[in-house]
């Protein structure tokens, strides 16, 4: 595996003493700096680091370029770390490799110049891997997500100086095996890539085992281009869906969030279809959000919540205690980034209804059933001679005129379910139950107002009480029935308030160490490529 392979070559080209031709010019680096700012194309900032870096070395050079053997290196340092780049997912175009190329191979090189470039180039590449290029605050709602702040100059300086340039760079990456996962995955992509990717398979109706159509050609290379292994058809007929190719399409379909039921049918279609460059752009965008996460992230326990795979994971120690399906926010009111602590579980809660969703979910639904908010369990606050509002004339209420506050009590109707989790947060979400069981059937589960339902509410909070005792001892799953059974309204803080995250993985590997691919479903991963690229508006692929 390709780790900072480039910085083992560094160490023979740099950080060695300055070079005879550098000493006569100590003092003009910073005049260099000064005079030929504009044709680096570098920015304020980065200008300022530069002067900070040459100035804690008093603006001595930092490389050998002093004869042609060094340079020669140096064409074979900026062959290594373009691989480098390559293999965070960066953009090679926002390195000047092709100028210091040229310079290098210049009978006429202009060494100052090159020496400002190398350094330049290096420090970008140190903030690039540290996360520092990209605010993604300002691309996801919640996103707080950040690195620990660190002086990139000194830091860089210091490395030359103890030697230690690789070790300097290596730690700037994520040390996550998952990031290491997601750089292999691509290389292997690119790889797809450069054979040519795959064709798309044409539309048409549902396929299923047993039939044969021209399609299960194109649907036999599609898997193959991807590597995935399939048998040779029965009679040589590959035009027929043979059993052996719907296992492996269901494999396919697990591994891209899919029901496995080995059928060719829209949605596995519509996945199939997604091109390889997509697939590598989702790959750098979740590689890109890899590297703004904490040195500390993940803590030894915590709760995750995987919005694009409608999944959430207790885990401890590295293991998995626990994994959920559950059901997020709609695409018009996404599920925020969440970075927070669990404090406590909430027993047959009632349900305060926001304006928000009262005026554009529930009073359509008054308007066609006068008795819903009777039916439903809703009451109005401050109408206790009128709870329900069957006097209300709902036809005629406008939604900005819709000024009622709704409670729905505890019960088996409850949107909440029996179940409620809170945490802080700014946007008022939470976790909870649902009445709704049959919509965990579904593979694409984005259908909230952006709380988060769980599937089995019951066993989470099993999991997420341990440790939590009152006087009438512990809890477990039998007791937490109990309490729901009782009809009673409870708190019950956790002893040890468990940290929940709610984050954006598209691309992951599994415990099989195999690579998923999740549905884009709030455009996240394209919105990030787009301002990487710095394109203003997103564009399909």
């Amino acid at each position: 595996m390709l780790r900072f392979l480039a910085l083992i070559l560094l160490l023979t080209l740099f950080g060695l003493n300055s070079p005879a031709w550098a000493m006569d010019t100590i003092s003009d680096i910073q005049k260099f700096l000064s005079d030929n700012s504009n044709q680096f194309d570098l920015s304020s900032p980065e200008l300022k680091e530069l002067d900070s870096f040459y100035a804690l070395r008093g603006y001595r050079v930092a490389w050998n370029l002093s004869d042609e053997t060094s340079l020669k290196k140096t064409l074979i340092f900026l062959d290594s770390i373009t691989s480098v780049i390559a293999y965070h997912g960066l953009g090679v175009k926002n390195y000047s490799i092709d100028d210091m190329r040229a310079l290098a191979s210049s009978k006429d090189m202009d060494r100052l110049k090159l020496e400002i470039l190398i350094t330049s180039n290096l420090l970008r590449l140190a903030h690039d891997l540290h996360g520092d290029s990209v605010d993604l605050s300002s691309l996801y709602t919640g996103w707080s997500f950040h690195r620990s702040a660190i002086d990139i100059p000194s830091s860089l300086n210091e490395a030359i100086n103890l030697g230690k340039l690789g070790e300097f760079f290596d730690k700037l990456a994520p040390q996550s095996p998952v990031y290491r996962d997601l750089a292999s995955a691509l290389q292997d992509y690119r790889a797809y890539e450069s054979k040519g990717g795959w064709q798309p398979i044409n539309l048409g109706e549902n396929l299923r085992p047993g039939v044969s159509d021209p399609r299960i050609v194109q649907l036999r290379a599609r898997l193959t281009a991807e590597g995935y292994v399939i048998s040779t058809p029965i009679d040589g007929r590959a035009d027929y869906f043979d059993e052996p190719l719907s296992k492996v399409l269901m494999v396919y379909q697990t591994r891209n969030g899919l029901s496995p039921d080995g059928r060719l049918g829209s949605k596995t279609l519509e996945s199939l279809n997604t091109t390889v460059a997509t697939r590598i752009s989702q790959i750098i965008a979740n590689m890109e959000r890899w590297r703004h996460m904490s040195e500390n992230f993940p803590p030894d326990r915590y709760t995750v919540v995987n919005i694009p795979d409608y999944s959430v994971s207790i885990i401890e120690n590295g293991k998995e205690l626990y994994r959920g399906i559950v059901i997020v926010g709609r695409t018009d009111r996404m599920t925020p980034f969440i970075d927070s602590k669990i404090i406590n579980m909430l027993v047959n809660p009632s349900w305060h209804v926001p304006v928000k969703i009262a005026r554009k979910d529930i009073l359509p639904k008054l308007k066609h059933d006068p008795h819903y908010l009777e039916k439903l369990g809703f009451v109005i606050a401050g109408r206790e001679y009128d709870p329900a509002g069957t006097t209300i004339d709902w036809l005629h209420i406008r939604p900005e005129a819709f000024n009622y506050q709704l409670r729905q009590v505890p019960g088996d109707l409850n949107s909440l379910g029996q179940l409620k989790f809170n945490f802080v947060n700014p946007f008022d979400v939470y976790m909870h139950g649902t009445p709704h069981q049959e919509l965990f059937d579904k593979s694409e589960r984005d259908f909230s107002s952006g709380c988060v339902r769980l599937e089995d509410p019951e066993e989470f909070g099993e999991i997420l009480l341990t440790g939590t005792k009152d006087s009438k001892g512990t809890w477990n799953e039998k007791r937490i029935q109990d309490e729901i059974d009782s009809g009673k309204t409870r708190f019950v803080p956790l002893a040890n308030p468990m940290p929940i995250y709610f984050l954006y993985w598209s691309v992951f590997t599994t415990s099989d160490g195999e690579i998923n691919f999740r549905k884009d479903v709030y455009g996240y991963d394209q919105l990030l490529i787009n301002k990487i690229k710095g394109k203003a508006n997103p564009e399909p692929e």
